[in-house]
């Protein structure tokens, strides 16, 4: 028998079969568990939960003719209670709210810039520097962590994104680690020539015309102009060519200069493909976001001859053809989120997965965890960007708790 009943008067040891809020609106994965602790009733009103269905013990429990003879009767629905599980999100917090500022403090330097004050360099590497930190914990949330800003300004967002890759990317790729803070503040600036384009032109809600691109053309060297005026030497050095060249392309097809790659910095090689994937995978105002699997298929087929090939490959080595955070429609019919690899290094081996709709627009009951021995094209049919599923950065996050567990169970 199932009653519902206050979550003031929920006890230890009690039956859950139901809360009164969907799976999909709470930190807590199964809402079937026995009730192991008082702690884990505040986690219920942590969670906005208010009322709760329990089940209760049968005061009067029928016997049947088949009980009475001793014979065995088949139960049609036996409940399968778990243990309460929570998905821990601290690290999310804390990486939001240290992406929020770095995206403030770009904000700040671009307006300083466009009013025609000095820039400073000093808030900048600062965040270049917690932002490194915190990457390095867990380097392999790098793939992942890029799509959880709420801040929809793209141009700050953007070169905050581009920077993380690009650390994640040089430390994946051996680069020293004393080296990893240029190339972040070299992503972090590669962009500042655009505080000088007319905000109109920036901010034009659909495709430029040929006038406005001439204008829009002008942000790298705009930026060299900038950079090279700084006092720091990195600034100096490796941003401004950056800035400078990270819209060349192979064979001289780029801009400003039409340099061909070997003449330009193996740093502004690999900022060209990470410049792109965030773009695509973020979205315009014009242009819906695509999943990182569409992202990479379009570097593959459309831009692999106007590229490093050799960075296109550790960008890919990096975040998988299906990143940690990824929503794939599998074979069944499911839409699942891939929460990790067995190999998060070579994203190879067995997966686990969160099975969260039935088919688009319509969730499960509740979410069903997934191990398969491997996972690709073969077993996925589509990928989503969160956006086309009403999915907010914070619902990714929160499924994103399972992420790191080892597939095989071991």
């Amino acid at each position: 028998m199932n009653k519902i009943i206050s979550i003031d008067k929920l006890q230890v040891g009690m039956e859950v079969v139901a809360l009164d809020k969907s799976w999909l609106e709470t930190n807590i994965l199964f809402h079937r568990f026995r009730v192991q602790s008082k702690e884990e009733i505040q986690k219920l009103r942590d969670n906005g939960i208010r009322m709760v269905t329990v089940r209760l013990p049968d005061p009067h429990p029928s016997v049947t003719p088949a009980q009475v003879s001793g014979e065995l009767q088949e139960q049609t629905e036996v409940p399968i209670y778990r243990e309460m599980e929570v998905l821990p999100l601290p690290s999310l917090k804390e990486w939001n709210a240290l992406h929020d500022k770095t995206v403030a403090v770009v904000s700040k330097s671009f307006g300083d810039v466009r009013m025609g004050n000095a820039l400073e360099i000093a808030p900048l590497r600062q965040q270049v520097v917690e932002t490194l930190e915190l990457l390095l914990r867990d380097p392999r949330k790098n793939s992942f962590l890029v799509t959880l800003s709420e801040v929809d300004d793209e141009s700050y967002v953007h070169s905050t994104n581009t920077m993380i890759l690009a650390m994640g990317l040089a430390d994946q790729s051996g680069v020293p680690r004393e080296e990893l803070p240029k190339w972040g503040l070299a992503a972090l600036l590669h962009d500042i020539g655009k505080a000088l384009i007319p905000l109109e032109i920036l901010k034009k809600p659909g495709k430029l015309d040929p006038n406005e691109w001439e204008t829009m053309k002008r942000h790298p060297k705009l930026g060299h102009s900038i950079l090279s005026m700084s006092k720091d030497e990195v600034v100096r050095g490796l941003c401004t060519h950056v800035a400078m060249e990270h819209h060349e392309r192979k064979g001289g097809g780029g801009y400003p200069f039409g340099l061909d790659l070997p003449d330009i910095d193996p740093v502004s090689r690999s900022l060209m493909v990470l410049d792109i994937y965030e773009a695509l995978t973020a979205g315009r105002i014009y242009r819906p976001p695509l999943s990182p699997a569409k992202t990479l298929s379009y570097l593959l087929e459309r831009e692999l001859t106007k590229l490093d090939p050799r960075a296109i490959a550790h960008l890919v080595h990096m975040v998988g053809i299906y990143p940690v955070g990824s929503l794939v429609l599998l074979t069944d019919g499911r839409i699942a989120l891939i929460t990790s690899y067995k190999d998060p290094d070579t994203h190879t081996g067995p997966v686990s997965l969160l099975a969260i709709f039935s088919k688009p627009g319509v969730p499960l009951p509740e979410p069903v965890p997934l191990t398969l021995s491997t996972i690709d094209r073969s077993r996925v049919k589509q990928t989503f960007h969160p956006r086309e599923l009403a999915l907010s950065p914070a619902d990714i996050a929160r499924y994103l708790g399972m992420a790191g567990e080892d597939p095989s169970g071991h």
